[in-house]
């Protein structure tokens, strides 16, 4: 069996508690996590399987903002 660094991977995690996210937002809309090792994004704040998940220990971690949506392409 593959070693991983979450040995549970059936463990739900939040990605705004992962230290490889980095977290942005776009006016009213849900946090979005960008995954420094996935390069996926994802709703931050929901619960989802990760066997990556490591957690930051950051308790309000720094969130871009954004107030339009042709910043995301500079993101």
């Amino acid at each position: 069996m593959a070693s991983s660094k979450n040995k549970d991977s059936k463990t739900l995690a939040r990605c705004f508690r992962c230290k490889h996210a980095v977290f942005m937002q776009w006016l009213e809309n849900p946090i979005i996590a960008d995954c420094q090792i996935r390069h996926e994004r994802f709703v931050a704040m929901i619960d989802r399987q990760c066997p990556l998940f490591e957690p930051s220990y950051i308790e309000e971690p720094e969130i871009t903002h954004y107030d339009h949506y042709e910043d995301a392409d500079n993101f």
